[in-house]
């Protein structure tokens, strides 16, 4: 090769996947080396090497580089030692960088997701830590399982970055452990502490991590005071490593409490933790802290710390007012019951978080019926073992693993059979939906495009059952897995190791083709298994607490979004952005929430454009939080507006509050469906009738809310 190619700009030509790949093939100059040997150093698929090997290709010859394919061997670069020395200075490869430790460069990468909310993008660690993407991918693997434990996720998604999901009390959960797991007991002492001599390189490190940012020298030190407070005035004692943990999770709290991240708890649980003893030194602690920096402490805080001051074994053993029995985790136990029926029948009862909820209140009641000797007779107990013999024999196998986690020396067959009548049902659902193919509908929002899809997946197809709804960011091939999902049908192209396909929200002919040919697939590939169908046992219908709450949730969403619906026209609409920028003003109630609005639907457009031509209207959509409950408004323009692919005519804007519950997004989309569903209703907005439009989605949502008491109150299927 001749020496005088431009080697200042070259390397600015290539990805950073692309230079992974080049430096492989360096390091292998004149060995030919496979694809799927590339894709496994690099943790990406053969497909994704070939698509990056045109580019790279044309750069090693714009660069005088003699790059050879050879089928069936491999790639190769055919080059000798000195000229593949400058390819590797090319490449940057001896620019001094910093090394970190495994452990450090994990520590750090979890410290910064875990105080972001917004995506981060893979070359933001790939080149702070000189890694590969496939070391990447492992550390975040790494990070998963371990983040798993607080019900914390790693969302990845090629394009848009690296986002952590869950909530405020999880990302507490998992930031106090982090900081408690991964450093030494000395390094956090001395942190804690604030050690005023001059830190070594290893503590200066650890303070750089954004892991420790909550740790402030006042906070210790009045955190420190108010532990000791209530040692001398409640007669009590805290473990060593209680202490320390007491010490970062309060000190977590403030910090998060004065960046107004508060945590958020179901009042049932609320109301459980309140009956314990740690709760009334959780309020004097909570008092303390709200007078120090003149915070108002919520509820769900003091519940926070109850939480905590419960797993530091506070009491001593002759103030402890819980027996055993009363102090172990029902819902673990229920889960590791689950889980070993869920291996002996082979059913998913994992994802039947209806019957885990209730199954959870009915141990609660049963482990303190045992505790006293109480023993309760049950009349279906013949019934059940006939009917469901599997059944009942995988739930007794399960319940005589825990009876000594349980302190109990023998299980009744009458307590075992109301188990086994909560896995009956559920074995009697799951059962009957195994039988249709369960597909996943997707969008990029999940409250849009895929609504109106599934919409009409339902009215052309009966052999499916569209097990969930959701955002294109929210897919991982593990829990579609996991959750049973045999199909993904999406409105947009994926990057995704899992069978599906892309169609049109408005599926046409040569659409409903592919999605049957898909379906076809599946069931030709599915074993043929049959089930027995016994009746299952008559069950109470009655609503929980938590039903009440969701409901009214669900009720209020409706209210709000027809008290504020509207048909309002548009004149002058020459282009897009000028709908976008009139959309956002709709329901905004300052300049400054109209800038927010017109950010996150010109966000939610730039995934995917909205545009649905077989109804000439844009769906605009998007969670914001300029907004605080469900919006909904009919824009028509007094011009239609010619754009690729057709005419716009209008545009629905769909908006629900960012940080609101499911329910707002379940509302949302009755509204999206209602479009295919009913025709009179775009006919109505079309028409500029706000009234009409108005009753036929107030009929809609009125009959929704009707069907969603009958569900909660029946078969628990929602």
């Amino acid at each position: 090769m001749t020496t005088d190619s431009t080697v200042s700009s070259a390397s600015h030509t290539l990805t950073i996947r692309q230079q992974d790949i080049v430096r492989i093939l360096a390091k292998t100059a004149r060995t030919p080396i496979p694809v799927g040997a590339i894709s496994e150093k690099l943790g990406v698929s053969s497909r994704t090497i070939l698509r990056e090997l045109p580019a790279i290709e044309h750069w090693l010859n714009e660069n005088d580089f003699t790059f050879i394919r050879k089928p069936g061997v491999g790639l190769v670069i055919e080059e000798e030692p000195e000229s593949v020395q400058l390819l590797e200075e090319l490449l940057g490869l001896g620019q001094p960088h910093t090394d970190y430790s495994q452990k450090e460069r994990r520590r750090q990468i979890l410290g910064e997701l875990l105080f972001v909310r917004e995506p981060v993008k893979s070359y933001v660690f790939l080149s702070r830590f000189h890694i590969s993407e496939g070391t990447l991918a492992k550390d975040l693997d790494a990070l998963s399982e371990w983040l798993s434990t607080f019900q914390v996720r790693i969302l990845r998604r090629p394009g848009i970055g690296i986002l952590l999901e869950g909530t405020e009390a999880a990302f507490r959960q998992a930031i106090a452990n982090a900081a408690l797991e991964f450093v030494d007991d000395g390094e956090i002492l001395k942190l804690l502490r604030g050690n005023t001599g001059e830190a070594s390189s290893s503590e200066s490190q650890l303070m750089k991590n954004r892991l420790f940012s909550f740790i402030d020298a006042q906070i210790i030190t009045f955190v420190e005071q108010i532990l000791a407070d209530t040692e001398k005035e409640l007669n009590i004692k805290y473990t060593d490593s209680g202490y320390m943990a007491l010490i970062v999770h309060l000190s977590l709290s403030i910090q998060r409490l004065r960046s107004d991240e508060k945590i958020e708890m179901e009042p049932k649980e609320l109301k459980n933790l309140s009956e314990l003893p740690e709760y009334e030194v959780a309020k004097q602690i909570a008092e303390k802290i709200g007078k120090q920096f003149q915070l108002v402490i919520p509820e769900a805080e003091i519940g926070f710390i109850t939480m905590h001051l419960s797993s530091a074994r506070i009491w001593p053993q002759t103030r402890r007012r819980r027996t055993q029995l009363q102090s172990i985790n029902t819902r673990q136990v229920v889960m590791s019951i689950v889980e070993r029926v869920e291996q002996e029948l082979n059913l998913p009862f994992h994802t039947c978080n209806r019957m885990i909820d209730e199954l959870t209140s009915h141990m609660d009641s049963m482990i303190s019926r045992l505790s006293m000797n109480i023993q309760l007779d049950n009349s279906q107990g013949d019934a059940i073992q006939q009917k469901y013999p599997d059944v009942y024999k995988a739930v007794e196998h399960a319940c005589d693993l825990f009876r000594n986690k349980l302190y109990i020396e023998d299980i009744s067959s009458s307590e075992i059979t109301f188990v086994a009548m909560h896995f009956a049902a559920a074995a009697e659902t799951l059962r009957r939906e195994q039988k249709k193919i369960a597909v996943a509908v997707v969008c990029p929002s999940g409250m849009g495009a895929s609504r109106m899809l599934a919409a009409n997946l339902i009215r052309s197809l009966h052999n499916i059952d569209i097990r969930q709804i959701m955002s294109a960011f929210s897919l991982e091939p593990k829990k579609l897995t996991e959750s049973g999902i045999d199909l993904v049908i999406s409105t947009v192209p994926l990057e995704i190791d899992f069978p599906y396909v892309c169609v049109s929200p408005i599926p046409q002919t040569q659409d409903m083709l592919i999605i049957n040919q898909a379906l076809k697939n599946i069931s030709t590939r599915r074993s043929e298994e049959t089930y027995p169908e016994p009746k299952a046992p008559a069950a109470e219908l009655s609503l929980s607490l938590d039903d009440i709450h969701s409901l009214t949730h669900t009720g209020e969403e409706i209210f709000q979004l027809l008290q504020h619906f509207q048909v309002k026209e548009l004149s002058g609409i020459r282009q897009t952005e000028a709908l976008l920028g009139q959309a956002a003003g709709i329901f905004a109630d300052s300049i400054l929430s109209r800038q927010i609005i017109s950010q996150d639907l010109a966000r939610r457009e730039g995934i995917r454009n909205t545009f649905i031509p077989e109804l000439n209207l844009h769906l605009l959509h998007c969670r914001t939080t300029a907004v605080p409950h469900c919006r909904c408004a009919y824009l028509k323009l007094d011009t239609p507006l010619s754009v690729p692919g057709g005419t716009v005519k209008g545009a629905v804007l769909l908006l629900a509050p960012q940080s609101g519950p499911n329910e707002c997004v379940e509302v949302i989309s009755q509204i999206s469906m209602l479009l295919v569903e009913d025709k009179r209703f775009l006919q109505a907005l079309q028409s500029g009738n706000a009234n009409e439009g108005r009753v036929l989605a107030e009929q809609t949502l009125v009959k929704y809310f009707q069907n969603l008491i009958i569900k909660r109150k029946g078969d628990g299927t929602l």
